[in-house]
């Protein structure tokens, strides 16, 4: 999952790479104990379930991955 995240950063996406970069971010503090594991699994639905997602998304294949990899994270914690 972080190997598909660090290929989102990198993609060419600002909205892809914006919310994956997050998404590493805030599992990273799950996993150090900053935050805990209700607080992590609302950042991490929010960072899918926003209308702006839906609006910047201009590419279908990069938003199923980021999602698929994002749902996957919240559901290892």
């Amino acid at each position: 999952m972080q190997e598909q995240l660090q290929w989102l950063i990198g993609c060419g996406r600002p909205w892809a790479a914006e919310r994956a970069e997050f998404a590493l971010t805030i599992t990273e503090q799950f996993q150090q104990g900053a935050i805990s594991e209700s607080e992590y699994q609302e950042l991490m639905r929010d960072l899918i379930n926003s209308d702006k997602l839906n609006e910047c998304a201009d590419d279908q294949e990069v938003k199923n991955l980021l999602v698929s990899c994002i749902m996957i994270a919240a559901k290892l914690s």
